[in-house]
């Protein structure tokens, strides 16, 4: 267990935390025919397409309401209104997302109320062509980019699986900005008709304010429900689809190899959101305003048949937990998918759900992932490690390398996180650059693990460098490195291992200094044996956890 500290500066000198906006934005980009718009200011739109162009090379979709200050105080529902209005018209996408921003928060509007009286206005005349409209709270001055990450992932199973009919609630009305305008069309509040007529107004230009539509509540089930018996086809429990939904840290390459793994049983795997059919780094035969790839209405709508719901992540953990209560679905929930011990866990959670042994391809992968954590030992262990990310990555990258036992001697997180607590290692600490930079440097890190803007302390502590996390903008292929599943895993701690190779050849060349022994590593050029620790979680033996992947006798 990790003991959680807050950094002592009370300002960020140089930022690791990105803002939700941006990571509600990156679940949007995972979805078919998508397009997130930030209703704030166009300088918050044009900061994170800044960012997430250079992260995956791609041209990014992404909007903006273009809130200026006078609107911001007289009323941004005009302009929330044009917007919405102009991008179903031009670019017709089938999903939208509308993000929040700070400067639209802060401002005091009911800005949810102001978008379900927008869609009650054409909702019913346009219901074939109508586009899934998804409002999502994600104030900027808040939380970091997991957080609109997650935020926007509850949203969208929100909106696409309603709550079943309980004696205590009626209906699943939309809660808070969550509002949806596809289908299930029965779970839209209907607006009064005072509302309805100053909608029509403000669409002529004339209002301003718009009146909220009447206060709606939702009821979660606390536990996972009993599923009903299905009136129509759609409603039927299907045992071989999976929901898969995934956290930040899974990269394009991520995706796939989990979603092989989830097929290798015979099971239909749904990655919501799906950034591996989107951002990939895919030539698309045209352009087009809105993602090209991605997890489709169809594929949405199918969730709610799923027999398995899949959490790849601690991240998408409240939206498993939502639509495995809504469906009744059988929940397998990992906080990461990088090592043995979590891979491992996930097969056996999928051979018990089959009744299938697993097959050789697995067995394969599994046997090169083992014998990458013994090579990769004489490398990597006692090596000290300096990690900076998102938590999700912050706890899949770090328990790998301890696995391998490398020392994590630094460990900084932009925002606090319930996972955080499980790291194996000491203490985590929710810092920015500047912090993590004085502590690897201190403690006398010799590879460190961060996002392009990480390298710059690496030089300066004479540190090798292995780039993981987002941004990363001076590498290519950023969306093919894996870090989950056994060939993940192993791809990872190769690359680790290489790097700290070759940051040994290149600093041992004749006329360069030798780099000063850090504190408690071994003699040059020797590694002390260190004895490979166990993660906290591991649900059995090695031997047991070996006969899994032995023939079934049925």
């Amino acid at each position: 267990m990790a003991e959680i500290i807050t950094g002592e500066r009370r300002a960020a000198i140089d930022p690791l935390k990105f803002s939700q906006p941006l990571g509600a934005a990156l679940v949007f980009l995972g979805l078919a025919d998508s397009l997130p718009i930030m209703h704030g200011s166009q300088g918050c739109a044009s900061f994170a397409k800044a960012l997430l162009t250079r992260h995956f090379n791609e041209p990014i979709p992404l909007q903006t309401t273009a809130i200026s200050e006078v609107t911001a105080v007289m009323g941004s529902g005009e302009a929330m209104v044009a917007t919405l209005d102009a991008i179903r018209k031009k670019q017709r996408p089938a999903i939208i997302g509308l993000l929040t921003t700070g400067v639209t928060e802060v401002s005091g509007e009911d800005i949810g109320g102001q978008l379900r009286t927008y869609l009650a206005t054409w909702a019913d005349a346009d219901a074939d062509t109508a586009p899934l409209i998804i409002g999502v709270s994600t104030p900027d001055f808040l939380g970091g980019l997991s957080d609109g990450w997650s935020a926007a992932l509850e949203a969208l199973i929100r909106a696409v699986v309603p709550a079943p009919m309980t004696a205590e609630a009626g209906s699943d009305a939309p809660t808070a900005l969550i509002a949806a305008s596809a289908p299930p069309a029965a779970t839209l509040p209907a607006a009064p008709p005072a509302a309805a007529s100053s909608a029509a107004t403000m669409l002529a230009g004339a209002a301003r304010a718009i009146p909220a539509a009447a206060p709606v509540t939702t009821t979660v089930p606390a536990s996972p429900l009993s599923r009903r018996a299905g009136t129509t086809d759609e409603d039927v429990a299907d045992r071989n689809l999976v929901a898969v939904l995934a956290g930040p840290a899974l990269t394009a390459a991520d995706l796939d190899e989990v979603a092989g793994l989830v097929r290798a049983f015979g099971l239909d795997p749904v990655l919501v959101p799906d950034l591996s059919a989107s951002v990939d780094g895919h030539l698309a035969p045209a352009w087009q305003p809105t993602t090209t790839g991605g997890a489709g209405l169809a594929e949405l709508r199918s969730l709610r048949r799923a027999g398995a719901v899949l959490v790849a992540g601690a991240t998408a953990a409240p939206a498993g937990e939502l639509l495995a209560a809504r469906t009744g679905a059988r929940l397998l929930h990992h906080r990461h998918l990088s090592g043995l011990t979590e891979t491992d866990a996930l097969v056996a959670e999928l051979m018990a759900h089959t009744g299938r042994t697993a097959p050789e391809q697995v067995r394969r992968a599994r046997a090169r992932l083992a014998d990458g954590l013994l090579d990769a030992h004489f490398v990597l262990g006692g090596v000290r490690v300096a990690i900076a990310g998102e938590p999700e990555t912050l706890l899949a990258a770090g328990s790998l390398l301890r696995d391998v036992g490398a020392e994590i001697v630094t460990a900084v997180s932009p925002t606090p996180a319930p996972a955080l607590a499980d790291a194996p290692w000491a203490e985590v600490v929710i810092g920015d650059l500047t912090e993590f930079a004085e502590r690897a440097q201190a403690a006398g890190a010799e590879l460190v693990l961060g996002s392009s803007h990480a390298r710059g302390i690496a030089e300066r502590i004479g540190a090798a460098f292995l780039p993981i996390g987002f941004p990363i903008f001076d590498r290519l292929g950023t969306a093919l490195a894996g870090t989950a599943g056994y060939a993940g895993s192993l791809r990872l701690l190769l690359d680790a291992a290489n790097r700290v190779l070759d940051h040994g050849h290149a600093h041992a060349r004749p006329g360069r200094p030798p780099l000063p022994a850090s504190p408690g590593s071994a003699a040059a050029g020797h590694r002390a044996a260190t004895e490979i620790p166990q993660q906290g979680r591991a649900t059995a033996e090695p031997d047991e956890l070996d006969n899994l992947f032995q023939e079934s006798p049925c």
